[in-house]
């Protein structure tokens, strides 16, 4: 039976499908795991709408802080596990952190009042008792280091992500006996709306695996556990149809969600793939997430290079962006865009959300990705904003100003490159390095540094 989407969930019908979701790579666990971890959650007695920020890998345990914290009247928020103290501190203190659950925490690290565990898998860190921002309960915060910087984020309400959900989940046909694999990061929006949260909405089952990708190991699991419904990134679903796994198809649907996929991965997914219904989805986690879909199984050829057309109740449109580039900038109008940009913005009134990204729609409504604002690249699957890589480079003494600069390898992929002009003396390349390493993720940072000492212009790799 799908679960309401209106106002928080309820905790009967949270416990019921966190019991009948099964961690990939363990099996089904501990039945009680996740009961046990919400009502710990429940026990930090957090005031109402304090901000629990979660850094745990992909599984039942990650979910189940996440809505303990939305059953408790607290405010989720999701980060990569693999974010740094460093990383995980300048977000608490732009946003208002007022608990961090992670699997293992150093008190000292994070300015700690006291570490509490939550079960066997993973323990929850109080932080110092300053008067933090406060939201609403119901309310989430997404990571959108891609879209506006690395300490980010995005306010929604949850009953306003469960919508999307359930309106991408009737988009692509998902049913109350499908099971989901979730393969993709918890903590971007794609993986945690349009997947976790359809198949709560649609009462489907779910099975949560975890990065890395690769196609052997996600053929593997989708026969393991009878899986029907999953998603990937652009990049991993280019990698499976340049390696598709042998047999007939295995999944009823596969959705890729993005920007755009290009026509001849479309096409090999479709001769070769391992599913018998493909759909291309484009989203932002502003719009809360997705946009559009593409019927790709449906549709002539001359259409595989789009994301198709409008989910229902959501509207889209273009304005000018002269001198950016092909096509013109993408808006859309939604009752599921954010409530405000974090930190400090102004709440959304409107309804609308200017994208950065550049389409062309044709007479049918059809929309065809041209392009990303020259701030943010996608590199690896991974969304980066490049302002942040050039704030926190910019911030080491000595250092007077840094320019990014995209641009494709020699493998005909896309890098980025961080040029930092410095005093003399000044900061050496090592210092750069280790400003970037504790605060971006390895797939953030850039592919090549190059400095110059301003007096000079001696540039120095």
């Amino acid at each position: 039976m799908s679960a309401t989407i209106t106002g928080v969930p309820d905790r009967a019908a949270v416990r019921a499908f966190l019991a009948a979701s099964v961690d990939a790579e363990s099996g089904a666990g501990r039945p009680d795991e996740p009961e046990v971890v919400t009502d710990a959650v429940a026990g930090l007695d957090l005031p109402p709408g304090s901000l629990v920020m979660i850094a745990m890998p992909n599984g039942r345990v990650a979910l189940a802080a996440f809505f303990g914290a939305l059953l408790a009247g607290a405010v989720p928020l999701l980060l990569p596990p693999a974010a740094g103290a460093a990383r995980i501190n300048e977000i608490s203190r732009r946003l208002g952190g007022a608990a961090l659950i992670a699997p293992r925490i150093d008190p000292a690290r994070y300015g700690a009042t006291a570490v509490r565990p939550l079960g066997d898998r993973c323990e929850a860190a109080l932080l110092d008792d300053r008067a933090h921002p406060r939201y609403q309960p119901g309310e989430v915060v997404l990571v959108t280091s891609g879209t506006s910087g690395i300490t980010s984020g995005c306010l929604h309400g949850v009953d306003a992500l469960m919508r999307n959900a359930d309106r991408h989940a009737t988009a692509i046909g998902q049913r109350v006996d499908d099971t989901v694999l979730v393969s993709l990061p918890l903590y971007y929006s794609y993986g945690l709306v349009a997947q976790a949260m359809a198949a709560f909405v649609r009462g489907s089952r779910l099975v949560v695996s975890g990065p890395p990708f690769t196609p052997r190991s996600f053929a593997d699991t989708i026969r393991a556990h009878d899986v029907t419904v999953s998603s990937l990134t652009p990049s991993a679903a280019a990698r499976l149809a340049a390696d598709p796994p042998a047999g007939p198809p295995a999944l009823r649907v596969l959705t890729v969600g993005g920007d755009a996929l290009d026509p001849a991965h479309v096409g090999s997914l479709l001769a070769k793939g391992p599913q018998q219904e493909l759909y291309l989805t484009y989203g932002l986690t502003e719009a809360g997430p997705r946009v559009t879909t593409l019927a790709a199984h449906q549709e002539p050829e001359h259409r595989w290079g789009s994301v198709g057309v409008a989910l229902p109740e959501v509207r889209t449109y273009l304005r000018d962006s002269a001198g950016d580039g092909l096509g013109a900038e993408l808006v859309v109008e939604s009752d599921t865009v954010l409530r405000r940009r974090l930190p400090g913005g102004a709440p959304t009134v409107t309804g609308s959300v200017a994208t950065g990204d550049r389409f062309d729609i044709d007479s049918e409504g059809y929309h065809f990705f041209r392009g990303r604002s020259g701030d943010s690249v996608i590199i690896a699957g991974e969304k980066i904003w490049l302002p942040s890589v050039r704030r926190i480079a910019a911030e080491v003494p000595g250092v007077q100003h840094a320019t990014t600069t995209v641009y494709r390898d020699d493998r005909n992929e896309l890098r980025y490159s961080l040029d930092v002009t410095v005093d003399d003396p000044g900061p050496r390349q090592a210092e750069i390095e280790r400003a970037l390493n504790r605060v971006l993720l390895r797939a953030e940072r850039p592919h090549r540094i190059t400095l110059c000492t301003a007096t000079t212009e001696e540039w120095r790799k």
